[in-house]
């Protein structure tokens, strides 16, 4: 059962429709079209707009969407239907477990950090399990891929029948021979993955556990509170194999900032303090960037005053007050999210 079968019922009566309306059935299956085949590039705009923002690239492909459906949907971008399609659409992306639902997620995450929220109330709560789910399918000890030579000579045709010499079994060899050769290769191709990925997992938990506790209690000044609590997040960053944020972030980050973690601080105050001492990624500018956005703005302008008014020009409120970890964990998502949409 998804998500939209379960759930969306309930979300369409926070727009006033009944479950039973005529227009029910083309919201859904409109939410299920784009959230089902979601393209990594639509990520940022579709979690945009579903969080309130403009998008007129996510807006036309609900308005599409619905109406080749409902030809008498014709709502501004501004309504909640559209608004709620989108949010829908959003949820459904999620249970897809793959890289792209990975980055639904990191922008649903980081639009809550920027204290934006979709007609979806549980949309957070839904990412973090997407997140979770994630995390433990790229570590799961899945049936490993089985050679089966046995089953595969046995399948193969028999030639004694059909004498050596003619054309017909050499060509028929010649199939059955290819043929296996395939077989063979898609299991040891398969194999080959199999290890990869489970060592890439054990090389990331060994190189965040090592950091973590080479990191714990460091004894940071409070002067250099703010740079910590950047460089934490891009460290921790830069140990993840999968571009897919680990569901402990937090915790791991609260032990490395320590008392840093519960302190609150001004998101403009830790990028002008920090000083550009800590590199980080470029990435969209948007509310979904705030940490990265703020800091490119920042690095272009540097001075305070227009620096903060040119980060609310591009969405971005940098008077917002967060605790240490929280920011770190931003930092953390940000640059997962720009480097997973490349």
């Amino acid at each position: 059962m998804t998500v939209l079968v379960e759930r969306f019922p309930r979300w369409v009566e926070s727009v006033e429709l009944l479950p039973a309306s005529a227009r029910f059935a083309a919201l859904r299956e409109a939410a299920e079209a784009i959230g089902g085949k979601l393209d990594r590039a639509a990520v940022l705009d579709l979690v945009t707009y579903a969080v309130g923002r403009e998008s007129d690239s996510a807006f036309a492909a609900v308005l599409a969407a619905v109406s080749a459906l409902d030809p008498s949907f014709s709502p501004s971008a501004s309504d909640l239907e559209p608004h709620l399609v989108a949010s829908a659409a959003v949820a459904r992306a999620l249970e897809n477990d793959d890289l792209t639902a990975a980055a639904v997620a990191a922008a649903v995450l980081s639009a809550e950090f920027s204290g934006l929220y979709s007609p979806v109330v549980e949309l957070a709560q839904l990412a973090r399990a997407a997140q979770a789910r994630r995390y433990r399918g790229l570590r799961e000890h899945g049936p490993m891929p089985r050679l089966e030579l046995a089953k595969i000579i046995k399948t193969q045709p028999s030639f004694v029948a059909d004498g050596w010499r003619s054309a017909e079994a050499v060509e028929r060899l010649a199939g059955a021979t290819k043929a296996l050769a395939e077989r063979l290769e898609n299991v040891v191709t398969g194999l080959a993955q199999h290890y990869e990925m489970r060592l890439d997992a054990a090389d990331e938990e060994l190189d965040v556990l090592w950091w973590a506790f080479g990191h714990q209690g460091a004894g940071w000044t409070e002067d250099y509170a703010p740079v910590a609590v950047l460089a934490a997040g891009r460290e921790l960053a830069d140990r993840h194999r999968f571009q897919a944020e680990i569901p402990t972030t937090r915790e791991i980050l609260r032990r490395v900032l320590g008392p840093y973690a519960d302190a609150e601080f001004v998101l403009a105050d830790v990028i002008a303090a920090a000083g550009g001492g800590v590199e980080l990624d470029d990435a969209p500018p948007g509310p979904l960037f705030a940490v990265l956005t703020s800091n490119a703005v920042w690095a272009a302008l540097r001075d305070e005053a227009d620096w903060v008014a040119a980060a609310g020009r591009l969405g971005v409120d940098a008077t917002l007050t967060r605790r240490g970890d929280e920011i770190a964990t931003q930092t953390v998502r940000e640059l997962l999210l720009a480097r997973a949409l490349g």
